[in-house]
């Protein structure tokens, strides 16, 4: 069964029951409310988060879906929220879940949607500048977001899964942690967020499944994943992140051995953009081409791709390769991807218009803001003019 629950224009709720459950309630049953995470999709007809593996499993769901990201800091919020309670209130075991933002709304909204167990995927305790001002991703979202945090109160269970070494990730933890019952999980070179390498080592499905049961074991959890980490082409790719300024030729090496695995848009741009660094540009240029190709959408993949244009002379083809990167960013979508877009259109502007030392002037203060204690200000100041 599938209906909708709430729709305003920021936020839907969707409900999809497995065959055989009346109105979506059984005794002795579970469900869980999902939220969406961070997206470049502003529409609210797409699948929710968890959906296809949540029906597969055969549990209840109740999706909550986002058009942009605000971190679900929305005037009717709380009758969506208060939507998803009424339709929960059958259910004997109650679950959030989400990822990143998501795992932020999983964590902050479990107990006004009568959640015994919040399950959260690398999130978020606050973005607000006033909460978190060491918070420096998304600061352009942020800024377009009018913060209305209710006082957090933790869900009586939360399980958090998060890589300790992205350092902003654990400094979130431990705030969620120090408000609540916590089961900190940490995956180390998860990446943020850590649920890719979960799914593909298979712990992600376990770990759901047994948390809807009741008798999830977060030892198992972390001893699968060390035994079938390298079977995942998630951590190849973020151990070649890690490795790709100091040694690019060792990083390619790791996204080739991640593309053997499953040649996805992200690790084929990944790879071409470590080639042209290493002057093997007759090698980028068929992976430039095959990661637009896989996932047409795929900004990073159109910014990697225009850089490599310009470095093989084509100025023009690399304009147009950024104002493709660009589309679907801007208007009130516009974010932190659209920040890094325009500061490249800029300073290829000025190496095509033969103004060098003013690109590398600008390349400076681009550094030099990404050093500062003040970055996220500064980002937050531009971004609010992003169009």
């Amino acid at each position: 069964m599938h209906d909708e629950l709430f729709r305003s224009e920021n936020i839907v709720v969707r409900r999809v029951c497995v065959a055989g459950k009346a109105a979506g309630i059984s005794t002795g049953s579970a469900v869980i409310i999902t939220f969406g995470s961070y997206t470049n999709e502003p529409t609210l007809d797409r699948p929710g988060f968890g959906q296809e593996f949540l029906h597969r499993a055969r549990i209840d769901a109740i999706h909550v879906i986002n058009r942009f990201n605000r971190w679900y800091q929305h005037p009717e919020r709380d009758e969506a929220l208060a939507a998803v309670a009424t339709a929960v209130s059958g259910y004997d075991r109650v679950i959030t879940y989400g990822s990143s933002m998501g795992g932020y709304a999983a964590l902050r909204y479990a107990v006004p949607c009568g959640a015994q167990v919040a399950t959260a995927i690398s999130p978020q305790f606050s973005v607000d500048p006033r909460v978190t001002p060491w918070e420096v991703r998304w600061q352009p979202d942020v800024v377009r977001t009018r913060f209305a945090e209710p006082p957090y109160v933790a869900a009586p269970r939360q399980y958090v899964f998060y890589d300790p070494r992205v350092a902003l990730d654990e400094r979130h933890v431990d705030l969620i942690a120090s408000a609540g019952a916590t089961e900190r999980i940490p995956i180390p070179y998860g990446g943020h967020p850590v649920g890719a390498l979960l799914a593909e080592t298979g712990v992600l499905q376990a770990a759901i499944r047994g948390i809807v049961a009741g008798d999830f074991d977060p030892r198992a959890v972390r001893t699968q994943v060390r035994r079938e980490r390298f079977a995942s082409q998630h951590q190849y790719f973020v151990l070649a992140r890690r490795w790709a300024q100091r040694r690019p030729a060792v990083a390619v090496q790791l996204l080739e051995r991640a593309a053997a695995i499953e040649p996805e848009s992200h690790i084929l741009s990944a790879q071409a953009a470590l080639l042209d660094r290493l002057g093997r540009c007759e090698e980028a240029a068929p992976l430039h081409r095959a990661a637009i190709r896989r996932t047409p959408n795929n900004a990073v993949a159109w910014i990697g791709y225009a850089s490599h244009l310009e470095a093989n002379g084509d100025g023009q083809q690399a304009s147009l390769a950024l104002r493709r990167a660009a589309a679907g960013h801007a208007g009130a979508q516009a974010g932190s991807m659209l920040l890094r877009i325009r500061v490249l259109q800029v300073r290829m502007w000025l190496r095509r218009n033969g103004a060098g030392w003013l690109n590398r002037l600008f390349g400076r203060l681009v550094i030099w803001v990404e050093q500062s204690r003040w970055q996220a200000v500064i980002l937050r100041r531009i971004g609010a003019g992003l169009r």
